[in-house]
């Protein structure tokens, strides 16, 4: 196993952890909807998923030998190598993920929440068990 193949297998070993976090936070979040700080674990979960799926991506872009470095030509090129089914999907979660870590409001939080449960958090499994399967 070369280098750059253990780098994106190992990186997509934390993604894995860090997904399995995300889960538990949401999990508890359902049992509890109203919690503030259960809310903010999801979102904090969930930016660390999503920090970790793109830097996976890249590192097994560049293990293919495609250079991307920035999260949006990552997203292109995963797309276009067909890595990611739903390419909008991606650079929504990105634009999204971006406004979460800036914004401080509770009505923005709750919107925040609905997203990562029902689209992002599926979009990141699905991802995560794509890239298991890779030989």
């Amino acid at each position: 196993m070369s280098n750059s193949d253990l780098r994106w297998r190992q990186r997509l070993e934390s993604m894995q952890r860090a997904l399995t976090q995300l889960e538990a936070a949401l999990a508890a979040h359902g049992a509890e909807p109203g919690n503030e700080v259960i809310g903010m674990a999801v979102i904090k979960a969930y930016e660390i998923s999503f920090e970790l799926s793109w830097k996976t991506l890249k590192d097994l872009l560049a293990y293919e030998g495609i250079d991307a470095l920035l999260p949006r030509e990552v997203f292109r090129q995963a797309f276009a190598y067909g890595l990611l089914q739903e390419g909008q999907l991606w650079i929504d979660m990105l634009e999204q993920r971006n406004l979460m870590a800036h914004t401080y409001d509770a009505t923005r939080a709750q919107q925040a929440l609905c997203l990562i449960r029902e689209r992002f958090a599926p979009e990141l499994r699905t991802l995560a068990g794509d890239l298991e399967q890779r030989p």
